[in-house]
């Protein structure tokens, strides 16, 4: 800390502390506020659903609502006449998967329009859904991972894995696929998946994130129970 006219003085390392307190009160807030937004944005999307599933409300309902919002609430974004329509569009996808439905409630309304938009099936939809929210992905990393078809490479691409993990765990057929380890951990092309014939060929740091690219598939699809084998098994194959 300097003050004009004195030498610095070295901060207390409470200070540092005192920061920290901050940031994860920060981060709290805002789950809890990405919470209750998208919580509403789920009511209005049955609201609106119901009352056109019922013939009570046409689409020109839709867009006068989306006027008196915007006379009413001066100030208040997200509710235009689109995004009326996409909640309503994100309640009906969600509605009737109660495992998936409590994951939306994780991830920003950015993210969950991307996946909503850009998934051709409810089963892309899970698979982005528990990626995004568990590796914490930006908005411009989940248009990334669509981009290069991530859930086709990963879960619809024939596997090729190690001899160790495919006669120990041979279920790890459906999740480790090749296509997708060598662009999403980086390795060089002709990988087989069995273990590297060097480490000097990639800096140390590499393994890591090598490692942990494969638990997620791992724990993607094996949440509750099953896991730890496979798992143990995954990270010796990579490190």
């Amino acid at each position: 800390m300097k003050v004009r006219g004195q030498a610095q003085v070295p901060a207390d390392p409470g200070f540092a502390e005192i920061v920290t307190l901050i940031q994860a009160a920060k981060e709290r807030a805002y789950h809890a506020v990405n919470t209750a937004l998208i919580g509403l944005y789920w009511q209005v999307g049955e609201y609106i659903s119901r009352k056109l599933a019922a013939a009570e409300w046409g689409n020109g309902v839709v867009t006068q609502l989306a006027a008196h919002l915007a006379n009413t609430q001066p100030g208040l974004r997200g509710f235009t006449r689109a995004n009326l329509f996409r909640m309503r569009q994100f309640y009906e996808a969600y509605r009737d998967d109660e495992k998936v439905a409590p994951l939306v409630r994780q991830l920003p309304w950015t993210h969950n329009l991307i996946i909503l938009s850009q998934s051709k099936r409810p089963e892309e939809r899970e698979f982005y859904l528990r990626a995004a929210a568990r590796e914490q992905w930006s908005k411009r990393e989940l248009e990334r991972q669509f981009a290069i078809a991530l859930f086709e490479r990963a879960v619809l691409t024939p596997a090729k894995v190690s001899p160790v993990v495919r006669q120990s765990h041979p279920q790890a057929l459906s999740v480790f696929k090749d296509a997708y380890l060598l662009e999403f951990l980086g390795l060089p092309e002709g990988h087989s998946g069995g273990r590297p014939a060097s480490r000097a060929a990639r800096p140390p740091q590499d393994f890591p994130d090598r490692t942990r690219a494969r638990l997620l598939l791992c724990q993607l699809h094996w949440p509750a129970n099953g896991c730890t084998d496979v798992r143990l098994s995954v990270a010796c194959s990579v490190a």
